[in-house]
């Protein structure tokens, strides 16, 4: 079963170059859209060159919990606030949000109960879905999250995520850097492992479940193959890649294409 939909991911889009390679990259996989963290200065202007060349643009942020001003529309309402106002009305087709933890009591650590993230994650996506629903244009709001964050994570607000969630997306990561830029294996370390956990984490949320593929600058051609396999064993037509950068090997691009 080949996918009908490739949603390529971009941590970085900060200069025009950057944002040529991930045209570059998007067409050569034959995605049709491509989900770019909206810290990008360019996110914005190139929501019309990518729709020039059919593929449509989601956003998406990992956001703060507590306040804060650096970077610009970091915390939750402020980024919902931009979303709204600037990207949807410039013809943004979707945004995924990603509550996660690293258990620090960072800025953006959501699993917490010194702030009511239950009504942050409520006021959030009812600030986005508003602006969605009277944009005029079809709009794709979602909730992606660590793999098994939803059964590890429990004071995570998932109830107000999935609620608003058109779709969820775990990360079905089978390897990923560590903070020394090491690739180590993850989820058990094979595309079957990590997708049979994500599945299962998220079936919670009762809506399509769409399992991410990633990092794919650590992958192989052979496990992005497997992972194409699985997802059409699932009856799984969209396929999602995080994340496009300049050390994804051209092999593991042509193996993207080939789903």
């Amino acid at each position: 079963m080949a996918l009908t939909d490739k949603v390529l991911w971009a941590v970085s889009m900060d200069t025009p170059a950057e944002q040529n390679m991930l045209a570059q990259a998007a067409h050569m996989i034959r995605a049709n859209v491509v989900c770019i963290r909206t810290s990008s200065p360019l996110l914005q202007s190139s929501i019309a060159m990518f729709h020039g060349i059919g593929i449509k643009v989601y956003g998406w942020r990992w956001p703060a919990v507590v306040q804060t001003h650096s970077p610009p529309f970091y915390f939750a309402m402020d980024q919902a606030n931009y979303v709204a106002r600037t990207l949807i009305p410039a013809g943004l087709d979707g945004y995924i949000v990603d509550p996660e933890s690293d258990n620090d009591d960072g800025v953006n650590d959501w699993q917490r109960t010194d702030v009511n993230t239950a009504a942050l994650a409520q006021a959030f996506c009812a600030t986005i879905k508003a602006a969605a629903a009277h944009s005029g244009h079809p709009f794709v709001f979602g909730t992606t999250s660590g793999c098994t964050y939803p059964t590890g994570q429990p004071k995570i607000p998932w109830a107000q995520f999935f609620s608003a969630s058109d779709r969820v997306y775990p990360q079905a990561y089978w390897r990923a850097r560590n903070r020394h830029g090491d690739p180590v294996p993850i989820n058990s370390a094979t595309p079957a492992s990590s997708m049979a956990r994500g599945l299962a984490a998220y079936a919670e949320a009762a809506k399509p479940i769409l399992p991410m593929a990633g990092e794919i600058d650590c992958a192989t051609p052979a496990e992005i193959a497997q992972y194409g396999a699985l997802l059409a064993q699932h009856g799984i037509t969209e396929g999602h890649f995080y994340d496009f950068n300049f050390r994804v090997p051209p092999p593991v691009l042509s193996a993207i294409q080939a789903l």
